[in-house]
């Protein structure tokens, strides 16, 4: 089961992603947050595997949340509109940089990659 925590100040953004998640039975939706340092609090309170994070939130940004994470981190998904934060982005190690409008295809290719993961740290241990 991953656990996700949904980071987005627009509601429709946050309801269409939340809809996504639906379809896919090993993923629960811990949480969700409005604001950067929502995002942050909730982050370090419910501890999820996976944050969809926007980078243009009130607060701080999705960036700035990344890089105030105290390990153990979650891994790290940026959900934005904006291309030109992707060097960025995985620059602070996000697990990867979707653009929106988020593509339930891209997503379910996302989540594949986030278990296949799990399953070979899971192995490794």
């Amino acid at each position: 089961m991953i656990r996700v925590l949904i980071a987005d100040d627009e509601a429709p953004a946050r309801e269409r992603l939340r809809q996504i998640l639906g379809a896919h039975t090993d993923v629960l939706i811990a949480g969700e947050a409005a604001t950067g340092p929502e995002a942050l609090a909730q982050a370090q309170a419910l501890r999820p595997d996976v944050i969809l994070l926007d980078i243009q939130m009130p607060g701080a940004s999705g960036l700035d949340v990344a890089l105030a994470l105290r390990p153990p981190r979650p891994r790290i998904v940026f959900c934005t509109a904006y291309e030109q934060h992707a060097l960025e982005a995985f620059e602070l190690a996000a697990f990867d940089y979707l653009l929106k409008p988020i593509s339930r295809s891209r997503l379910a290719k996302c989540l594949e990659r986030l278990a296949r993961r799990e399953r070979l740290m899971g192995l490794s241990k």
